[in-house]
């Protein structure tokens, strides 16, 4: 495999919690039902969940030379963990379209937070 391309993201979690109590839209803007069920399951840690997976899906944009809101959006990329704890990304609609358009045959990412920030990191990879 080759890789198509590589992306990362530093988010502070402070701000995605403002905009998720400050604008009731926002999560179903940005995150899949799966995220929001898996985010509220961690608690206390809940914003910083959030803030890892906005990082990873604008990691995983990057890592497919684009921005969000042309040929990927951000409730059509998915970030959950694997049965191992890992994270793991899915993507649908026309995002996935762009994807397969490009070839790409698997997203790689990791994610890593504290309580202020968290980064990301995606490598997507081609035949």
């Amino acid at each position: 495999m080759d890789i198509f391309g590589i992306g990362t993201d530093l988010i502070e979690v402070e701000r995605i919690k403002n905009a998720i109590e400050s604008h009731p839209r926002f999560l179903k803007k940005i995150y899949t039902e799966k995220e929001i069920e898996f985010c509220e399951s961690k608690k206390a840690n809940r914003f910083q969940s959030y803030a890892s997976r906005f990082a990873g899906k604008e990691a995983i944009a990057k890592s497919l030379h684009q921005g969000l809101g042309k040929f990927l959006f951000f409730n059509e990329i998915e970030i959950l963990d694997n049965e191992y704890g890992y994270p793991q990304a899915m993507l649908f609609g026309s995002s996935y379209f762009y994807y397969l358009s490009n070839s790409i045959t698997d997203i790689k990412i990791t994610l890593s937070s504290t309580r202020i920030f968290c980064a990301a990191y995606a490598v997507s990879l081609v035949k």
